[in-house]
């Protein structure tokens, strides 16, 4: 029987190609079901912007950590879906049989599937282990043992509609305790992202789909379409200012429309000339760049604004507000510049700096 040396982490994988996998379920090994070596595969040393390859894969851990939760287990927690996926990682070459818990046999079962349609190496398998296990690290900020089961089971749409509700209050009221407006909780329910976080979480609901046939349609408006949208909408606000029936609140969405249609040189110009007063618009262009990656024209504009005002507050809030997910180190830097700045302001009241103050030390312990 031909056997050939696995990836990284050592042991051995029998060639998918060649070995019968009929044995019974609780004698085989998951290992049956990886692909021989390849040297290109081998280099890879993340799957950082890689997410979307390897979505499947991805998806299927965490949908079946999810399921397992929600339909088996509301007890468990995100230890013990790191314990699960480590003791995975260390031991994937051993039968089925070994694995005692519930949970890792999920994990198992539902690798096998996707691995049967298009095996990869062992050495990509730790690899989507280790993504999963910095998505579960990722939130340990949020200070609740089941942070990651409980989003996890929201963004795999298990939750009936009245636990969608409650779990969503839940992030907006975490968000509020730090000063976060609701645009930043609904990025952190990664609400309009499903398409890019996983491709077969379609299979699971027809609504996402059709939300993102609307946002794509939009997308897909030419140039001249777009003019005339917007010189509609100007003219309508136009004469609606001249009859006074806008309010403060209406003028502001009004403008905010108008943000969002412009392009982005447009939004990035628009920002360095009135960040502070629009500092919304600086959280939603910011949360556009976040979903595209465009990390560097973050920091290019975080860079020209910081260098332009002194004591942006919300800034600092919107930026580690964004690299939370990513980049908890970096996020807890932009909350202690934040309290930092905090402390040099003239126009909050003593008790709304204190009440500041307690939700940015209390999110960078948390952090912490």
């Amino acid at each position: 029987m031909k056997k050939e040396k696995a990836g990284s982490e050592g042991g051995e994988v029998m060639n998918h190609k060649t070995e019968d996998k009929s044995v019974g379920e609780e004698e085989g090994s998951l290992f049956l079901y990886l692909a021989p070596d390849t040297p290109e595969a081998k280099k890879i040393k993340s799957l950082q912007g890689k997410e979307y390859e390897y979505a499947g894969y991805i998806g299927m851990v965490e949908y079946s950590i999810a399921r397992y939760y929600y339909e088996v287990d509301r007890k468990i927690t995100d230890k013990d879906a790191v314990a699960a996926l480590k003791n995975l990682r260390k031991n994937c070459s051993r039968p089925i049989s070994f694995f005692n818990r519930g949970l890792e046999k999920e994990i198992i079962k539902s690798l096998i599937e996707v691995l049967e349609e298009k095996p990869i190496i062992v050495h990509e398998l730790n690899l989507v282990i280790d993504y999963v296990l910095e998505v579960i690290s990722n939130r340990s900020w949020m200070g609740d043992k089941q942070a990651y089961i409980k989003w996890v089971a929201y963004i795999m749409d298990l939750f009936t509609e009245g636990e969608k509700e409650e779990y969503e209050k839940e992030i907006k009221k975490l968000a509020a305790e730090i000063g976060l407006s609701d645009k930043h909780a609904d990025l952190m329910l990664m609400k309009g992202e499903e398409e890019d976080y996983f491709e077969f979480i379609e299979e699971y609901g027809e609504e996402y789909r059709e939300e993102y046939e609307d946002i794509e349609g939009l997308r897909g408006e030419d140039a001249g379409e777009r003019q005339k949208r917007e010189v509609k909408r100007e003219k309508q606000a136009g004469e609606r200012l001249k009859e006074k029936e806008l309010s403060d609140e209406e003028l502001v969405a009004e403008m905010e429309d108008k943000f969002r249609l412009m392009e982005d040189e447009e939004k990035f110009d628009f920002l360095l000339e009135n960040g502070p007063e629009f500092y919304e618009f600086a959280g939603i262009y910011i949360s556009e760049l976040a979903e595209k990656r465009k990390y560097d024209r973050i920091q290019e504009l975080y860079s020209k604004l910081t260098e332009k005002y002194d004591n942006f507050l919300y800034l600092y809030v919107i930026m580690g507000a964004t690299y939370l997910e990513i980049d908890p180190d970096l996020a807890k830097f932009y909350f202690e510049q934040a309290l930092k700045t905090l402390d040099k302001l003239d126009e909050f009241s003593d008790a709304t700096k204190e009440k500041l103050r307690a939700s940015f030390v209390s999110f960078i312990e948390k952090i912490s």
